[in-house]
């Protein structure tokens, strides 16, 4: 069973059972995405995969209780030189994911899932540290598999066969941010606003290396705002692209409703490094 927590009251969710309850929370910024993407691109991803992976999960867990709430539209990033952009601190995202799963904590639920469609590691990695703080003081109750998930550590049996995809991953990598890969998901997700000359934009390639200098990636970005291949999207790439990260976020909140292996998830690949840290967090 699904519940809007906007559309119920306290009592309702007093008497929920607390064991068998998880609440979904989304945190996607407002940032710009490029020319031929909207604004809110995070957030309607964070929805989608949200609403789409629960219900897999109601399925699934037919005696359990999920609660929503509309996504909160703040995140972090460090992109500048482009209108549009709402992005907090590190460190003040922190605070609120903190603060957020704290007064969910106070109603006595023992399951917080939270979803992001923003994948800048210093976000995920903001996000995970909340987690575990709350996790280390409270018990395992909160858990955020998305770092993991963009990170490639969660792998599914039917990834990336389809032969296109396979073409696409090698034939245009490092699509960072509003290329093919989100280019293609918003043309599932919202293709009325995605601008029709997506397929003029032109190629801007960055490498891994060059995505950690915000000047070298302001500088190429410049008047554009996207990194990647918009122009090589389509709406069957969305597909496939979206269905893979339902199944992965599905996949790893099972496990973690069952307290069984989930622990592989809760972090991003780069969680070690302390530089990417909120410092003085945990």
């Amino acid at each position: 069973m699904r519940l809007n927590i906007m559309e119920i009251n306290w009592l309702e969710v007093a008497q929920c059972n607390k064991e068998k309850t998880i609440v979904f929370i989304g945190f996607a910024p407002i940032e710009e995405h490029g020319r031929h993407l909207p604004l809110g691109v995070d957030v309607y991803e964070t929805q989608y995969w949200m609403d789409n992976s629960l219900s897999k999960l109601e399925v699934e867990f037919g005696e359990h209780t999920f609660l929503t709430m509309p996504v909160i539209t703040y995140g972090h990033a460090s992109m500048k030189g482009l209108p549009g952009n709402i992005h907090l601190s590190q460190q003040l995202l922190y605070e609120l994911v903190l603060v957020t799963v704290d007064n969910i904590l106070e109603w006595g639920i023992k399951n917080i899932v939270i979803i992001s469609g923003h994948a800048d590691p210093k976000h995920t990695i903001a996000i995970e540290q909340v987690c575990e703080k709350v996790n280390n003081e409270n018990g395992i109750v909160a858990f955020a598999p998305m770092g993991a998930i963009f990170s490639g550590e969660v792998a599914i049996a039917d990834e990336n066969q389809d032969p296109d995809m396979k073409q696409k991953m090698m034939a245009f990598p490092n699509d960072f941010h509003a290329g093919w890969i989100e280019t293609s998901n918003m043309l599932e997700i919202r293709k009325d606003l995605v601008k029709h000359d997506f397929i003029k934009q032109p190629d801007i390639v960055v490498s891994d290396k060059e995505m950690i200098n915000p000047e070298v990636v302001m500088k190429k970005t410049a008047g554009y705002g996207h990194l990647g291949y918009p122009k090589e999207a389509s709406v069957a790439l969305g597909k496939t692209l979206n269905h893979s990260v339902i199944e992965k976020i599905r996949y790893c909140t099972s496990c973690f409703i069952k307290r069984q292996n989930f622990q592989p998830y809760e972090h991003h690949k780069l969680y070690g490094i302390a530089s990417l840290h909120v410092k003085g967090a945990e």
